[in-house]
């Protein structure tokens, strides 16, 4: 999964050279804390928080004021490395550039988590169970005894390392769950 499918185009941005006064009215317009910032050829070049600027007088440029952050993902990379970014620096926007550099869209953790809330079925039905799954077969049986029993899968989950690897599914409502949780115990 990629970046680009994952983001908020045309983001607001504010261009170099901006006064101030036009920007802070810009911000406080979107309720924006963070507004980032372009040149003429809508490259990113940083971003301004409100604090920043709240302040200051509004003939100003908001140059001066501008952190010329390099910190961005590219709308071609990996969703796992825009993630990490966010994660690694409590980030609660990232800002999404193409291979120029020009601000095609942003990434917040809120825009990720409805995306991934879709993907896993969150707030549709059914249950979710957590099996181990330490052997390469595992999860062939986990599906094959969903399969028997006629069972719809509505999502699947990895997570762990080898040694303590755990397999989550989501399937939909069945009349007696626990039978269920307690064919698939047996064949893992």
């Amino acid at each position: 999964m990629l970046v680009r499918e994952f983001l908020k185009k045309d983001p607001a941005s504010a261009r170099e050279g901006k006064s101030v006064a036009e920007t802070r009215e810009l911000m406080e317009e979107n309720n924006f804390r963070i507004i980032f910032v372009v040149d003429n050829e809508e490259k990113l070049v940083g971003f301004l928080t409100y604090d920043s600027i709240k302040d200051q007088p509004g003939e100003k440029t908001i140059d001066s004021y501008l952190s010329r952050s390099t910190l961005h993902a590219e709308e071609t990379d990996t969703i796992d490395k825009a993630v990490s970014i966010i994660k690694e620096y409590s980030l609660m926007v990232l800002p999404v550039v193409d291979s120029e550099r020009r601000l095609v869209g942003v990434l917040t953790p809120g825009r990720l988590f409805e995306e991934f809330s879709d993907l896993l079925n969150f707030g549709q039905g059914g249950f979710w169970i957590t099996l181990p799954c330490r052997e390469p077969g595992d999860l062939e049986k986990i599906i094959s005894v969903l399969n028997n029993q006629d069972v719809e899968l509505l999502s699947l989950l990895s997570a762990g390392k080898a040694e303590d690897r755990k397999v989550i599914v989501k399937v939909a409502e069945v009349e007696d769950g626990e039978s269920l949780k307690q064919s698939l115990a047996e064949v893992v």
